[in-house]
């Protein structure tokens, strides 16, 4: 991720929560309870952002369970921290998932509304089977709406080089780089693609 994009946000931080509008809990729940998360999984919150999925992974893992979530935005992360740090069975890491190792082995790696902001798409998911996943360890794409919905807002904020393809078109262009893939939700309110390797 660049400086300015990191910038852009710390910057948003302070009014993420109450402008995201679709990450309501229905939603969120719907969308993790098609993930079959169960207790004592090690689960991987990579952007997590101001942590909107943490106490729902937290208590779907349970105390045998461990929650990692990481993301490169200070502002971000603090607020993550102040919101849910008690928290015994999650951990916040200041990352950059794309460039840097992440320590540990997960079940699951989660990039919940973080996929358009990738730069190096099939090589970090190629790393991140390689160093962070278990055997049968999966990564899940996912969105609280449709394509339509994410691009309008990238457009707005001119990010063109964001553009998110339907979950079908996604999924058949990560199996061009050799991962196996299923789409587990392409509705207005659910965009969910798994993600397996070779």
């Amino acid at each position: 991720m660049t400086q300015s994009e990191i910038e852009f946000f710390d910057t948003l931080a302070p009014t993420w929560d109450e402008n995201e509008i679709r990450s309501t809990p229905d939603r969120i729940k719907s969308i993790l309870g098609k993930l079959r998360i169960s207790k004592g999984m090690d689960i991987l919150d990579l952007g997590t952002g101001t942590g909107v999925l943490v106490p729902y992974l937290s208590e779907m893992v349970g105390d045998e369970g461990h929650v990692t979530a990481i993301d490169l935005s200070d502002g971000m992360l603090s607020l993550a921290r102040q919101k849910y740090g008690h928290l015994k069975n999650v951990e916040f890491m200041k990352i950059d998932f794309e460039e840097e190792q992440i320590p540990g082995k997960y079940d699951l790696a989660l990039l919940y509304s973080v996929y358009p902001h990738l730069h190096a798409p099939a090589d970090t998911m190629e790393w991140l089977f390689k160093m962070n996943m278990k055997q049968d360890g999966r990564i899940v794409i996912a969105f609280p709406s449709d394509e339509e919905f994410i691009n309008n807002i990238h457009h707005e904020k001119k990010a063109e080089h964001d553009h998110l393809p339907p979950a079908h078109t996604l999924a058949d262009m990560i199996r061009l780089w050799g991962f196996n893939t299923k789409v587990l939700a392409s509705t207005q309110d659910e965009y969910i693609v798994e993600v397996r390797n070779r």
